[in-house]
């Protein structure tokens, strides 16, 4: 009988070893998958965070999702665009890794598992095309306000070490649009002022962060 595999459990690892996966732990800011060097394999995020960069040929950074916990990837798809994508540590994280064999004997024993794992793929897509229409309307605070919440959300906690030029990173534009939209969130009481902290954006009122992202939603 086909063995359900609950990917929200604490024990994610250790089930997912009992189904031909190997599991490594990365530290922060570690490359966990380049595609155009590493073989062909997917990979389950079983603890922490990562972040799945677009590096143009020029050098610049885009980060394009953030995946937590029972997200998964993979470098079975080759794609013809020239940038390229890694993915790297957001933080300590553990990764279980599948060959294409092993997964594919893993999914025909445990259909509901793919069935989730295709839910939480279609969750990602609507973030990140929630985040396209966020850019769309050229709002640096809204979009600010938005990328710290997922941040949080992604992470379980308020206090978020980061800089504004890796948010930059993340938004796909300058630390100075970044910094003036922080000023104007901290300002508005939704963050905690600094405290001359520079690595820590704190959160001080969800409600009022995410009136900021409604509010520019609902004017669109």
């Amino acid at each position: 009988m086909a063995t359900k595999i609950p990917i929200t459990k604490s024990d994610l690892v250790e089930i997912l070893r009992g189904e031909d996966a190997r599991s490594i732990m990365y530290r922060d800011g570690e490359i966990i998958m380049d595609p155009a060097i590493d073989e062909a394999r997917i990979g389950i995020v079983c603890y922490g965070s990562v972040i799945v960069w677009r590096i143009s040929p020029n050098g610049r950074r885009v980060a394009t999702a953030p995946l937590v916990k029972g997200d998964w990837f993979e470098n079975v798809f080759p794609t013809a665009i020239s940038d390229r994508t890694v993915i790297e540590a957001d933080g300590p994280a553990t990764i279980a890794w599948f060959s294409i064999p092993s997964f594919r004997r893993l999914t025909n024993r445990n259909p509901s598992f793919l069935l989730e794992l295709l839910h939480r793929q279609a969750l990602r897509i609507s973030k990140v095309e929630q985040r396209t229409s966020q850019i769309a309307l050229e709002n640096v605070e809204t979009s600010v306000a938005l990328e710290i919440l997922q941040m949080a959300e992604g992470k379980g906690e308020t206090d978020l070490h980061v800089t504004h030029e890796e948010l930059a990173q993340r938004l796909g534009t300058v630390r100075e649009s970044v910094s003036l939209a922080v000023t104007k969130l901290r300002n508005a009481g939704a963050l905690a002022p600094s405290n001359h902290r520079k690595r820590l954006i704190s959160i001080l009122n969800p409600a009022k962060l995410r009136r900021v992202v409604w509010t520019q939603i609902t004017a669109a």
